[in-house]
């Protein structure tokens, strides 16, 4: 969709100054943060941003009661604080940092939160509950709430944008690293700090910025709580900023910038009134929504596998031989083999490609069911086929290898069926789907009925229209049935 005009306006004169600008990156993000007209957004960014919190809020949903949640909510519990914002759906209120914290975690514990490809991160799992935890506070409105996810959104991704193409090793954790930056503005909108107040709320969060990978590699539940601590970070950046507390100025040009220190980039930045952006509209359309509850790494070789099932009616019992081929399944991120008494499973499950094509094949889905511990430990089907999968790099394929990701199986009768695909799959479109998905989510949670799940979602879908967003959150996120 192209943007109109009014959008040109405001992401050309707020965002983009001329050359030879003395402004840093900092400040002109802070700029547009702070100073954009929430009714120059366009109306395909708001309703992008309304799918944005609906399947953030479904996500929290089905991760609510899953293991790493119970453990910080009881943590904060025992601390105990000033009872100012809601966690959600456990009747329960916390400082605000502590409840974006802890709402992050249930949102990202099934890796089933959305992605934004441009800047390699789970965006929503940080920027959505700063957001809620700031509004929740400041009494803002349903739309100033979306104008602040918009916001916090773009300025995330442009400096992701940027991230992403200095980046010279994955070990840093882009959500966290990134996220932040963009929960932190949108925090600071929303509490109505000056653009000055702005910059140096950034350069706060630049202190915080923290995260890598070691926890996923080694099958850990500190990687659902690594954007949480973004989150939380953002929200402390901005109420520190408006004490005065001053932050860096120059997070991306600075002699320990943040692209030289953690992209490890030996290039030059780009210069301040350059930074990449979405050249059809705002970050937050760009954002995609999962369909399975596990690493996007291995998306395809799900929906290969769950292809191939239906059209052979294949059973585990059926297979003497799987093998899955392919550029993303044979990295740490989940080329791994499966290992049933490993002692988190359910983690393992999530990012262990041979466990996710087995269940695809098994129960024909890889969503937040076939990850708890309890169908882990039942399904011994999953297990044992999981345990005979094999990760082959594609040179061992033989012949023509059709590319993509590529499941390989030999039947019992000595039958053998491939498929492939590349790039393509384990992402809704549809806003059917993404309702579906939804609704999946709330009735997994065990906590909210169809009556309840079908009031939030029209809520959420209305939030446009909403007054004040503790009303919001009292109503529909601070209770159980």
């Amino acid at each position: 969709m192209n943007v109109s005009t009014a959008l040109f306006t405001v992401l050309l004169s707020v965002a983009c100054c001329a050359e030879g600008t003395d402004k840093t990156a900092t400040r002109i993000l802070a700029e547009l943060a702070i100073q954009t007209n929430a009714d120059d957004i366009t109306p395909a960014a708001y309703e992008a941003a309304r799918r944005a919190v609906i399947d953030a809020i479904g996500c929290a949903l089905a991760g609510r009661d899953t293991p790493g949640v119970r453990e910080v909510l009881a943590q904060y519990r025992e601390w105990n604080g000033k009872t100012e914002a809601s966690v959600w759906f456990h009747d329960c209120k916390l400082p605000r940092p502590e409840a974006a914290f802890v709402n992050s975690v249930q949102l990202h514990a099934m890796d089933l939160d959305d992605y934004h490809s441009p800047s390699d991160t789970h965006i929503a799992a940080v920027v959505v509950p700063a957001v809620l935890a700031v509004g929740e506070l400041t009494h803002a409105s349903g739309k100033e709430t979306l104008a602040a996810t918009i916001l916090g959104i773009e300025v995330a991704g442009r400096i992701g944008r940027v991230f992403k193409s200095h980046r010279t090793n994955e070990g840093f954790l882009p959500s966290s690293v990134i996220g932040g930056f963009g929960a932190t503005a949108a925090a600071c909108r929303l509490q109505r700090l000056s653009v000055e107040q702005t910059v140096h709320a950034l350069g706060i969060f630049y202190a915080h910025a923290s995260g890598n990978r070691q926890a996923l590699y080694d099958r850990t539940l500190t990687k659902r709580l690594q954007p949480a601590i973004a989150a939380r970070a953002a929200v402390l950046a901005a109420c520190l900023a408006a004490r005065g507390i001053t932050g860096a100025e120059r997070v991306l040009e600075g002699e320990a910038n943040l692209l030289k220190i953690y992209a490890g980039s030996k290039q030059q930045p780009p210069k301040a009134g350059n930074l990449p952006k979405n050249a059809t509209g705002f970050e937050v359309e760009l954002i995609r929504f999962k369909k399975y509850a596990c690493c996007g790494r291995s998306h395809d070789a799900i929906e290969v596998a769950i292809a191939l099932a239906n059209e052979h009616d294949l059973k585990p019992e059926d297979i003497a031989e799987l093998e899955i081929f392919g550029v993303g399944v044979n990295t740490g991120m989940v080329g791994v083999p499966w290992n049933p008494n490993h002692p988190q499973p359910h983690v393992l499950a999530q990012f262990c490609a041979p466990y996710e094509v087995a269940t695809a094949i098994r129960n024909r889905r890889m969503g937040p069911a076939e990850i708890s511990d309890e169908r882990i430990r039942a399904d011994r089907a999953v297990s044992e086929l999981a345990l005979r999968t094999r990760l082959r790099d594609p040179k061992e394929f033989g012949g023509n290898y059709p590319g993509g990701q590529t499941v390989r199986i030999r039947t019992q009768q000595g039958q053998t069926v491939v498929a492939s695909r590349h790039r393509s799959g384990g992402w809704l479109s549809a806003e059917s789907d993404l309702i579906a998905k939804f609704k999946e989510n709330a009735a997994f949670s065990g906590i909210c009925s169809p009556p309840r799940a079908e009031a939030l979602l029209k809520a959420i879908q209305q939030l446009d229209q909403c007054h004040d967003i503790a009303g919001f959150v009292r109503d529909h996120l601070n209770k159980e049935p």
